[in-house]
């Protein structure tokens, strides 16, 4: 089903941008104010100056005019060119989380565009109209994308990337350290056997959008602006495709987070536990070993009950972790909009909207979406630190959602609401550009 092709990469030449490790970036919606200053301070090649520029206070161009001329300024300088051969490319993204060390492996090419109805590429989350905005403004006067879209497949026991294993014998096109630590490596597959052979096994797959989703919309945008003003279209331009990045879902390296929630009640939180008992059982509290346990044995003993059945930790209503685990479903199910697949109401993050926030806590929805009441961060020993210190008076640990998840929601033409992922850490950016006069 999807359209997997190589492509000449645009890429950074070493002997002229220097460490490649400097020209490297996050996606641009995790680069905060002080992250992107801190990749200016890097050098001045690196790909934030494209990705997610600053104003050009002195001339009066917008960000995105003064990103299309540095792009064509370190095209004709050398600084970025483009690979003499067209390929795919196998990318290492090695990194640590925990104290544990991961390796995430991809298969970055061009993906034909698909709108989502056709099912060859299916989303997992809503978009927002400000993003999308800015990032066609940007692939208007780039004409490039300069990061890719994350993409899963379903589990395939290694078999696309054992096809590309072969190019790893030979020295990377890039092996980089980022400014976050993470190591990049980066392979050219060129053979034409190895490029067939990837795209045939694509061919019958479905992609899911991991991260990206912003992204994959403006380019579906873009491509439909451009055959629009085409007096003749074939559909193998360059606008009908887009950079991705591929991952199974069985990689050992595909690590997703769970989004916890800090939480002020609307609703006075008294009698909370009682109320909780009427749909849910109360599995431990008030074991003071459990003060002094690490986040990561928090999150152990919410895994390990989680395996049977939906469970959520809560800090704030004894003076250590309370496990909650769902025993009514049926009576939380009740509560959900209609409208939603079944895989969309056993998720974890709605229900503990439909089960406890709302009904419990005073929590709507639109309370969610609007802010103040509830806030997210992927880390536990944060939760745990903002009720410690009173910055909010209970937390609520979630396990993280899990792959198989994502796909039924997705198969089922559902979206996941918001905050029910992150998937660690974000790709590179600045590795391949897929420039579209190439």
């Amino acid at each position: 089903m999807a359209d997997l092709r190589p492509l000449r990469g645009l890429r950074y030449q070493e002997r002229i941008a220097g460490d490649l490790g400097a020209v490297l970036a996050p996606p641009y919606d995790v680069i905060s104010g002080d992250t992107q200053r801190a990749l200016y301070d890097r050098g001045p090649y690196n790909v934030v100056r494209l990705e997610y520029g600053v104003e050009a206070e002195d001339t009066g161009a917008s960000r995105y005019q003064a990103a299309a001329a540095t792009l064509a300024g370190w095209r004709r300088k050398g600084v970025l060119a483009t690979d003499p051969m067209p390929g795919l490319y196998l990318y290492e993204q090695g990194f640590q989380h925990d104290g544990r060390a991961y390796r995430r492996r991809s298969i970055i090419g061009r993906v034909r565009l698909e709108p989502w109805e056709a099912g060859v590429i299916l989303p997992h989350e809503h978009t927002l109209a400000g993003p999308k905005r800015d990032r066609l403004r940007l692939l208007q006067a780039c004409r490039t994308d300069v990061s890719p879209v994350f993409g899963l497949y379903r589990p395939d026991g290694g078999r696309a990337l054992s096809v590309c294993e072969p190019a790893a014998t030979i020295a990377p096109l890039v092996d980089a350290i980022d400014i976050a630590g993470q190591r990049h490596r980066l392979w050219p597959v060129e053979d034409p056997h190895a490029i067939e052979a990837v795209a045939r096994q694509f061919a019958s797959r479905t992609l899911y959008i991991a991260d990206g989703h912003h992204r994959y919309e403006t380019a579906l945008h873009y491509r439909d602006e451009q055959r629009s003003a085409s007096p003749a279209w074939t559909g193998e331009e360059p606008e009908n495709f887009v950079l991705m990045a591929l991952t199974a879902a069985d990689d050992p390296g595909l690590l997703i987070l769970p989004i916890h929630r800090l939480v002020r009640p609307v609703t006075p939180q008294a009698g909370l536990l009682e109320a909780l008992s009427a749909t849910f059982d109360v599995l431990a509290e008030g074991r003071p070993e459990a003060l002094n346990a690490s986040s990561a044995q928090l999150l152990e003993r919410l895994r390990a009950e989680g395996s049977r059945r939906p469970v959520f930790g809560c800090l704030g209503l004894s003076e250590e972790l309370v496990l909650i685990a769902l025993r009514e479903s049926d009576a939380v199910a009740k509560q959900m909009p209609l409208g939603h697949s079944d895989a969309w109401r056993r998720l974890g993050v709605n229900l503990l909207q439909y089960g406890i926030l709302e009904p419990l806590l005073g929590i709507d929805i639109d309370t969610v979406r609007a802010g103040g009441h509830v806030e997210f961060t992927e880390s536990a020993e944060e939760a745990r630190a903002e009720v410690r210190s009173g910055g909010f008076p209970l937390a609520f640990l979630l396990n993280a959602t899990r792959p198989e998840e994502i796909f039924a929601v997705a198969d089922a033409g559902d979206r996941m609401p918001q905050k029910s992922t992150y998937f660690y850490p974000k790709l590179g950016t600045g590795l391949v550009l897929y420039a579209m006069d190439a």
